[in-house]
């Protein structure tokens, strides 16, 4: 029998532990450790109670790797409920003990007929449509001998105040709500604090969905919705790279591709933490020897780490950095990236423009969450710049 080491938890871990309701929604500002003690709560209780069947989810497989799955697949490694012929990576199950934990997407609804579970989580849940909480619902059925009651759990950013999470969910019986913020979270780094405060200055909006955890409206996008492709062309007709350097932020590292007259990206690489010497060894296992005389537009505010990638083999590249028109040659290209491509979608999603007082909108976007879109930025507009052209691309799929 594993028994899951002692752990260090937030309030916010207790007050899932704690919750009596069926339904219980974590409505938290950015990193109010809301995922993170949801997943602690499902490990303890996959350990600790007997038989549980246990769903984690997102509305695609690629945004569940990357996320909720990596972070209980982590988080069982560092408490000693992890061994490798218990998890499964082709049929998505993680076991512990007697309980099973399984990973799963939604994006086709066959995936859950005929399946039960004791606990589902819902991350990202304002991905999901109402649909698919009923969907699920529906599967919280599987028996339990101990008499602990069955339970989904969701969490969110309260990014719209207008969607189906609000406007309905929170208005059943039967029903709890748990808000947080950072300040829930004595964890947090100063350095992201201090991000996170700033954002009262940049966009009142921002600060009150990412700082203070409060419901803001979906409006003034920078960008329109992308199209989706499953992977990138096999053959091109050009190829580049954008890079935004990032140690306590992200590095972000984007590839472009162009193919027939329509330009597709994804993300290679975001991560934080990484020195330049840990940057260049990951870009050798991300970018051929082949390949490495395609250009890499970083930022042009680095010139020793883009010296230090030249000398390391790669074509780097100072990149053009006017914001608005890197903006502008983006919206152009309307590119279509891959599913895969988890950061970068989130913050195309949430790429704002900022607002004064009186809620006019001003030329220029609220500095936060846009690690992948400078890197893309960098890319497509002095890509297209060096070559004395604009891009004019065709979105994927017209």
């Amino acid at each position: 029998m594993l028994r899951a080491r002692a752990f260090y938890c937030t309030g916010i871990f207790e007050r899932n532990r704690d919750a009596a309701e069926r339904t219980v929604v974590n409505i938290g500002g950015a990193r109010s450790s809301k995922s993170h003690s949801i997943a602690q709560l499902l490990l303890m209780k996959a350990a600790n109670e007997p038989r549980k069947a246990i769903a984690v989810t997102r509305k695609t497989m690629p945004a569940l790797r990357m996320t909720a799955q990596k972070l209980v697949l982590d988080l069982a490694r560092e408490y000693g409920l992890y061994s490798p012929d218990a998890y499964s990576k082709t049929d998505g199950i993680l076991r512990i003990n007697s309980s099973v934990i399984r990973f799963f997407s939604i994006d086709d609804p066959e995936k859950v007929k005929s399946t039960e579970f004791n606990y589902i989580w819902m991350e990202e849940a304002n991905e999901f449509e109402y649909g698919d909480y009923i969907t699920l619902l529906t599967r919280l059925s599987a028996k339990s001998e101990d008499g602990e009651r069955n339970r989904i759990y969701l969490s969110i950013n309260p990014s719209d105040e207008d969607g189906w999470i609000p406007r309905r969910l929170l208005q059943m019986p039967d029903t709890a709500a748990i808000r947080s913020t950072y300040r829930d979270n004595p964890f947090v780094p100063k350095d992201y604090v201090e991000t996170l405060e700033a954002l009262k200055g940049q966009d009142e909006s921002y600060y009150r969905i990412f700082a203070l955890g409060e419901w803001g409206k979906r409006s003034n996008a920078v960008y329109p919705p992308p199209d989706y492709t499953e992977e990138l062309p096999s053959s091109w007709d050009d190829a580049f790279w954008g890079l935004d350097f990032g140690y306590n932020n992200p590095a972000a590292l984007v590839e472009v591709r162009i193919k027939d007259g329509k330009a597709y990206a994804r993300e290679a690489l975001y991560s934080s933490g990484l020195t330049n010497a840990d940057l260049c060894r990951r870009m050798e296992t991300l970018i051929e020897p082949a390949r490495r005389g395609e250009p890499v537009y970083a930022d042009s505010a680095e010139p020793g780490r883009i010296e230090e990638l030249c000398r390391a083999g790669f074509n780097a590249m100072p990149a053009e950095k006017s914001v608005r028109d890197g903006i502008d040659a983006v919206r152009r290209a309307k590119l279509c990236i891959t599913k895969d491509s988890v950061n970068l979608a989130g913050e195309l999603r949430s790429y704002k423009w900022k607002t004064d007082k009186g809620g006019r909108l001003l030329d220029e976007p609220v500095k936060f969450n846009d690690h992948a879109l400078d890197a893309l930025r960098y890319a497509v507009h002095t890509h297209f710049r060096e070559r004395g052209t604009r891009p004019s691309l065709t979105v994927f799929g017209n």
